[in-house]
């Protein structure tokens, strides 16, 4: 019987074998020779490109490519950044894989494997450790603490107060989904929304004095042997700790809010319908759940913080109202109906953005 071998399929797939070689031709530049025997791509498609490979020596790394056109011009800038603050200040930078290498020209980053699984899961199957909120807190506190030499003002592009007040661009505006057509008249005519929103962006600004991860979500936490790891620096530079403190909690309450349908964490089945008093009743029952976890996170940054700051609890409760706002901005561009669940959660990030007084302390801050 003749036995033949089937080709792997990346060395079929141009986009894969394009990337292996690309990756080769950048580990020779940094002084590595090793064949590639494998490449995956990753589990969730993201703005750039990105794949797991095996090199003939065992060794998994991850290779990203970052677009310029996609992620604006500085990214790629901000990785390297992270890279190299970290091995200057690597007691307070948090645990993150190793950039093994990296070629400005083509945009492309080569770094150790993370293994683990992102926080994002974990919290859908209810399996994160108890003590990863307090140990989130810590890792950000000791972040947010360490020197700034050097560091250039980090600028994420949410909120996104030119297209909420002036307009979305054409080349935008021609990619909308039937959901985002929907929405964003609702955005930009809500002017109390649209103000909320720059005073967010003022307040922010006066107040980079920290260096911050920028993009702080769950899913860019991975859980590694008991030990967080925290991924894509894409965002990092001088910023206001409050925008990380308040996206990490806003992904909490988000969830909550998912949660409002099903029994999750314990709690009964959901009513076969929804009236005003009965949806804000269960989606009080579900904030209240998980508000704790910020409760947590918060108390432990306090203790490691050491830094004054009277509004950054503040602050950190109004980013958290703009991140459920953002989640169903992001989730609209998906779909061509957005879930009355999604516009549940942006409503009540509205309130909460409109007056984070009134909620802070509720929320855990």
């Amino acid at each position: 019987m003749t036995r033949t071998l089937e080709t792997p399929r990346w060395r079929v797939d141009p986009t894969l074998s394009a990337a292996a070689a690309r990756a080769t031709d950048l580990l020779a530049d940094a002084g590595i020779h090793a064949d590639i025997t494998d490449v995956q791509p990753p589990a969730f498609n993201g703005r750039n490109g990105a794949w797991s490979m095996s090199l003939t020596s065992g060794q998994r790394i991850f290779v990203k490519h970052i677009s310029a056109e996609v992620s604006g011009g500085r990214a790629f800038e901000r990785s390297v950044a992270f890279a190299e603050f970290s091995q200057r200040h690597s007691a307070l930078a948090p645990h993150s894989p190793q950039l093994i290498a990296h070629r400005k020209t083509d945009g492309l980053l080569i770094f150790e494997h993370c293994g683990g699984t992102n926080l994002a899961e974990l919290l859908i199957r209810e399996a994160i450790p108890e003590d990863f909120a307090a140990q989130a807190g810590r890792h950000m506190a000791r972040l947010h603490r360490a020197p700034i030499d050097g560091l250039t003002a980090s600028y994420h592009p949410s909120p996104p107060t030119q297209m909420l007040r002036h307009g979305v661009s054409q080349e935008r505006y021609v990619r909308f989904t039937l959901a985002e057509l929907a929405l964003w008249p609702q955005l930009q005519e809500d002017q109390a929304l649209v103000t909320a929103a720059e005073e967010l962006r003022a307040w922010e600004a006066a107040h980079q004095v920290a260096p911050i991860h920028g993009d702080l979500r769950l899913d860019q936490f991975h859980l590694s042997d008991g030990r967080p790891v925290l991924l894509d620096w894409e965002e990092f530079g001088l910023g206001d700790p409050a925008r990380d403190l308040g996206t990490f909690a806003g992904e909490w309450i988000y969830r909550a809010v998912l949660d409002t349908v099903t029994s999750r964490g314990g709690a009964g089945a959901p009513p076969l319908s929804f009236d005003a008093a009965s949806a804000t009743r269960r989606i009080t029952e579900r904030m209240e759940h998980l508000a704790p976890r910020i409760s947590q996170m918060w108390q432990a940054y306090r203790r490691e913080a050491k830094r004054e700051d009277p509004e950054l609890a503040l602050r950190a409760t109004a980013h958290l109202g703009w991140h459920l706002v953002d989640r169903t901005i992001a989730r609209a561009a998906t779909v061509s109906r957005l879930p009355g669940i999604e516009r549940a959660a942006a409503g009540i990030g509205r309130k909460i953005l409109l007056a984070p007084a009134a909620y802070r302390a509720a929320l855990g801050f």
